[in-house]
């Protein structure tokens, strides 16, 4: 019987060559190196947001119909953003934890928003009297008078007697004495009233004619409208002390919204934003 050979333990191939030799240890090596690859790769990506074109198409046409016109090339860059935007707060939302509850994502995109405007600001004595200065027309009010309205039933051409009375400026009861018709007192309105009443030309007729002049007519529904002014009060600039209470909130309603726009323009630097078409499907 042959003796052992001192040597063969060096001739035999030890176990990692036999691995390293091995095609499937190769395959093995090759599939770990390029998970590893995925995985670094979607740790740098973890906040991509793939967002679907054919959803900004669709709200572009939705926009498109209701305006009745093609968009702009800067309505569409806005509505594109606004878009991107609302999916970030859905995102944000998301992660949260606030419940999807089978709502749509905009709900969620305003759930986002309450959290990120949280904070109650109050303004500075300071910043109530700078806001106040640099908005003096807003709280400006506008010229206003009081006004009598004659009705007259009929939208035919008055007699030549109602006609006579009301270039006249006759009292309203003497004109409805020759023709049906009704009078009532519009007390405090503003020129910009009376054109939500009735016209822009009827209004600014009505408050460039002299006091006591009936103006008209102005046929509607109801008939024909006689109006004229029986006082005026001058535009008028309250103090800030008078307007203190609105001069307040709506500085807090500016600030506020300025103060969640910067949080949400940072919101979009957290993520890598990529448009992609959608998958066509047969």
């Amino acid at each position: 019987m042959p003796e052992p050979n001192p040597d063969s333990t060096q001739q035999t191939p030890s176990l990692a060559r036999l691995l390293l030799l091995e095609p499937t240890t190769h395959f093995f090596a090759i599939a770990l190196a390029i998970f590893a690859l995925y995985w670094w790769a979607d740790s740098r990506n973890g906040n991509l947001l793939e967002i679907d074109q054919r959803e900004i198409d669709a709200r572009l046409f939705m926009q498109e119909m209701s305006v009745g016109e093609p968009l702009s090339e800067e309505q569409r860059d806005f509505i594109t953003s606004s878009y991107v935007e609302e999916q970030i707060l859905v995102q944000e939302a998301l992660a949260l934890g606030l419940d999807n509850d089978a709502r749509i994502h905009d709900l969620l995109a305003q759930k986002m928003r309450h959290v990120l405007s949280g904070d109650i600001i109050q303004p500075t004595a300071e910043e109530l009297q700078n806001y106040y200065a640099q908005n003096l027309n807003r709280y400006r009010e506008p010229p206003t008078a009081n006004v009598e309205e004659l009705v007259l039933n009929s939208r035919d051409p008055v007699a030549d007697e109602v006609r006579s009375l009301l270039e006249l400026a006759a009292n309203s009861a003497d004109i409805i004495a020759l023709a049906e018709g009704d009078a009532s007192a519009i007390a405090g309105v503003s020129e910009q009233d009376l054109r939500n009443i009735f016209d822009a030309d009827f209004a600014s007729r009505v408050f460039a004619a002299t006091a006591g002049e009936w103006t008209g007519p102005f046929i509607s529904n109801r008939g024909q409208h006689w109006l004229r002014v029986i006082d005026r009060t001058p535009e008028y600039l309250p103090t800030l002390e008078e307007v203190s209470d609105r001069v307040r909130l709506e500085w807090i309603a500016e600030e506020e919204e300025a103060r969640l726009q910067d949080s949400i323009d940072a919101l979009w630097n957290k993520y890598t934003i990529r448009i992609v078409e959608g998958n066509n499907e047969e």
